[in-house]
C-alpha cells in the first residue's frame, strides 16, 4: 500500500511541484491489500487535487499534506489530512453531494469528493468519513476490506 501511494504521489509531482506544500506518507511497509488499484489511485488523486484547489486557495501558507496507512483486523484504514483553510461546518454534510463545491468560479465542478465516495463506499465496499475545522484543517478516514472479493 505505502508503496503504491507513494507512486500515485509522484504521478502528481507536475500539479505539486510548482507550489510549496509538502506531502507526506506514513504507514507500515508491509501492509498490502488485495482490491482494485485503480480506483485506490483515482481516490489518492482526487483527495490531493482537491485539497490543492479548495483547502489553499488564497492562503499564503505552505501546505503540509499527509497519507496515513495502518492496519486493524480485516481493515486497512486510510487517513488523509492537510492543514488547509477546513470546510465550514454548515457545508461538512455535503461535501459528498454531487455537484457541491466552494470553487465553482473557479471551474470546480463539485464531483471529486462524490466520485471519491462512490469508489470507496461502492467499488471498494468501504467507509470514509470527513471531520474538519476552519483554519485549521480537513481529515478523509477511509476503512477499506484488506480482501475484497475480486
Amino acid at each position: 500500500m505505502k508503496d503504491y501511494i507513494e507512486k500515485i504521489l509522484l504521478s502528481l509531482a507536475p500539479q505539486i511541484q510548482n507550489t510549496s506544500h509538502q506531502i507526506k506518507v506514513i504507514g507500515d511497509n508491509a501492509i498490502s491489500i488485495r482490491s482494485y488499484p485503480g480506483a485506490l489511485s483515482q481516490i489518492i488523486t482526487n483527495l490531493v487535487v482537491n485539497s490543492l484547489t479548495h483547502a489553499y486557495h488564497n492562503l499564503d501558507k505552505a501546505g503540509q499534506l499527509q497519507v496515513e496507512i495502518s492496519q486493524q483486523d480485516d481493515k486497512v484504514l486510510i487517513t488523509y489530512s492537510d492543514d488547509g483553510r477546513g470546510i465550514p461546518a454548515e457545508s461538512l454534510d455535503k461535501v459528498f453531494e454531487p455537484f457541491f463545491t466552494t470553487a465553482r468560479d473557479r471551474g470546480g465542478s463539485g464531483l471529486g469528493l462524490h466520485i471519491i465516495y462512490n469508489l470507496v463506499t461502492q467499488n471498494l465496499k468501504g467507509t470514509i468519513l470527513c471531520e474538519s475545522t476552519v483554519g485549521v484543517g480537513t481529515k478523509f478516514a477511509i476503512a477499506l476490506p484488506l480482501n475484497l472479493e475480486l
